[in-house]
């Protein structure tokens, strides 16, 4: 009996890696791994680990540190908490967000949303 509930535990634990792998993909920009998901309004994209970011000059240079999320927008808008608003494209060889004061290049990768393939389609860059 105990060598059957053995292997219940380890196939339950394999369906849940599976399932958790098919939930959010991964990607990588400026040396920071990000998680992908899609909802209805666009793609999130969560940091995997913190980030610690510079704002500010001279005497009122700050450090923020923490995991951060951007936002790509259905309508090619971009968020990011300390960044504020900009717009995100695709390119030849991946996506980018831009900023005023910040960029995150995608190269080589594809954003995925396996329940809806028209997010931000017509956000190509110019």
């Amino acid at each position: 009996m105990g060598s059957l509930r053995y292997r219940f535990v380890q196939i339950f634990a394999i369906v849940c890696l599976i399932f958790d792998a098919s939930e959010s993909f991964a990607y990588v920009s400026n040396g920071h791994e990000y998680e992908g998901n899609c909802n209805t309004d666009g793609y999130v994209l969560k940091s995997k680990y913190p980030v610690t970011r510079t704002i500010g000059k001279g005497y009122k240079t700050e450090y923020v540190s923490g995991i951060e999320k951007l936002y790509l927008g259905r309508t090619c808008d971009a968020y990011h908490e300390i960044y504020g608003s900009g717009r995100w494209c695709w390119a030849n060889g991946g996506f980018i967000a831009e900023f005023a004061d910040a960029r995150f290049p995608f190269a080589r990768q594809e954003l995925f949303c396996p329940s809806d393939d028209d997010l931000g389609l017509d956000c190509v860059c110019k």
